[in-house]
């Protein structure tokens, strides 16, 4: 039997486009080929609060019964109404008649608003026995010991770093049990903050990858469920997948929203020109301004970094200095500030001029501010809310700072894009005389293993300190990680990349 698997990239409640995708792809494939999209391929997701509204329902039943004109026979996924309960369903199609329908059983997050349904189902499809659904139903299926030629599921699986092995390992001892072929088509693309990854895949009865569908990107595979052979597997690097999973990120958080240029902040750190070369990979240089916006403190390689950041990549930037801003704001100050010291008041000061400056440059030319925290400074709240915090997107917002150095030596491996100084230099937020991160902060290696075990593997402070870290310093990140939530929930969303996303996976209380 062959079989093509569709992994697209739809648009969120843009019923009509993701229509048009499905039927072009559709329009060139075989008619003697089953095409299997993946879960809510016709809407998008995730629905969030649009999953309450009728008209959701209304456009993708008429936008549904437009895709079955093709007369072909497919599978496919939208939100449905039965008898006054919402489901996400998935669609069988043959020759322009709907032949069965699954309705999602086992119900996620991304399901708020849909009802409890039926789970996988069967259907006789070319004399064969055909299982098909989706992938979070498919181990209720597995226990019920039901019989298939080939069990096919839809899926919308988010990406995080490890996330795609540990699926196909978790995946191999269900599909033993089958013994049958197992089809699973995910997602590709992004929506928000989350990066569907892709990587649709094949497994043959002994639970061996057959086939697999590269990450981040749209594809379409056609199979022959008879002539499955064993898939070597070349699996992609940490670097390579974060660069991946960021560059579709910001290329569909631009597109999608029709914001055609990004602007960024350049210090002449490592987080902004790694930020810098992610965004022109996505959108293009031509797309992407660069602002440089040195302070009376701004060490002369952080200005000959920042350019050489620009001239690297070919964009266009600015530089804007904010020492006359900066002194006539604290000349409006001065009743208030007369006689008090400098201080971090001062020092915030800064940052917020910074943003005020790329918010404006932002408005005038159409264009989005990108965010260049890392996911070390947002735990520890080392960054100016308001200031240095805001963006439209944090491309590199779940990234540990020692992920960051890791993506920008991989970026370079073939020459220099990112400025070499600016991966290795001491980082340096340069609002006061000769400031260090390290000066208020442990080393980032160190800070990023105590912040790795408190927030990827849930450990207790107890629990770092027996596996030999210092007393003093482990109570010092923790106590900094919990006081400090108020700051990230006013903070720029950042891309998902890990099971420990601010916001999504990790809430603290804020009082």
């Amino acid at each position: 039997m062959k079989i093509a698997l569709s992994q697209i990239n739809p648009k969120t409640a843009d019923c009509k486009k993701n229509t048009e995708t499905m039927a072009k792809e559709l329009a060139n494939t075989n008619s003697d080929v089953l095409q299997v999209f993946p879960e809510l391929s016709l809407c998008g997701s995730p629905l969030y609060g649009l999953a309450d509204y009728q008209d959701l329902y209304t456009d993708s039943m008429h936008y549904a019964e437009e895709l079955s004109n093709q007369n072909k026979d497919f599978i496919f996924g939208m939100p449905l109404r039965q008898e006054g309960k919402a489901y996400n369903a998935m669609v069988f199609v043959r020759e322009g008649q709907v032949q069965a329908l699954s309705t999602k059983q086992n119900l996620t997050p991304f399901d708020s608003g849909f009802s409890k349904g039926r789970g996988i189902e069967l259907i006789e499809y070319n004399q064969k026995s055909i299982a098909f659904g989706f992938l979070d139903d498919l181990e209720a299926f597995v226990a019920q010991s039901k019989k298939a030629s080939l069990v096919i599921c839809s899926a919308n699986v988010v990406f995080e770093l490890d996330k795609q092995q540990h699926l196909l390992q978790k995946l191999q001892p269900l599909v033993r049990r089958l013994a049958c072929p197992l089809i699973v088509v995910n997602r590709c693309g992004a929506e928000g903050r989350y990066v569907f990854n892709g990587g649709s895949f094949v497994m043959q009865p002994n639970g061996n990858l057959a086939e697999q569908l590269p990450l981040f990107e749209p594809q379409t595979l056609v199979v022959e469920t008879e002539k499955l052979q064993s898939l070597r597997q070349n699996p992609l690097s940490r670097p390579e997948k974060l660069f991946g999973a960021s560059v579709l990120g910001i290329r569909d958080y631009f597109h999608k929203n029709s914001i055609p240029k990004a602007v960024i902040g350049l210090s002449g750190g490592i987080d902004s020109a790694l930020v810098v070369a992610l965004a022109v990979e996505a959108l293009g240089k031509e797309n992407v301004v660069g602002v440089l916006l040195p302070s009376e403190y701004s060490t002369s390689h952080s200005i000959t970094d920042a350019t050489r950041s620009a001239e690297l990549l070919g964009i266009k930037y600015y530089t804007i200095p904010i020492k006359e801003s900066f002194t006539t704001i604290l000349s409006s100050l001065s009743p208030v500030f007369a006689n008090l010291p400098f201080s971090l008041a001062e020092e915030n000061l800064q940052s917020r001029i910074r943003c005020c400056i790329l918010m404006g440059i932002a408005n005038k030319i159409g264009a989005a501010l990108l965010n260049t925290s890392n996911k070390s400074e947002a735990a520890v709240g080392y960054g100016t809310l308001y200031g240095d915090t805001s963006g439209g997107i944090g491309p590199i917002g779940d990234m540990y700072k020692t992920q960051v150095w890791e993506l920008s030596k991989w970026i370079n491996r073939n020459g220099e894009v990112i400025p070499q100084n600016s991966i290795t230099k001491a980082p340096s937020a340069e609002l006061r005389p000769d400031q260090k991160d390290s000066d208020s902060l442990p080393e980032y290696d160190l800070l990023d293993q105590i912040l790795y075990q408190h927030l990827e593997e849930r450990k207790d402070k107890s629990e770092i300190i027996a596996a030999g870290f210092d007393k003093e310093i482990v109570e010092k990140v923790l106590r900094l990680v919990k006081i400090n939530e108020w700051k990230r929930r006013q903070a720029a969303p950042s891309l998902k990349m890990t099971s420990s996303t601010f916001g999504l996976d990790i809430q603290i209380p804020v009082s």
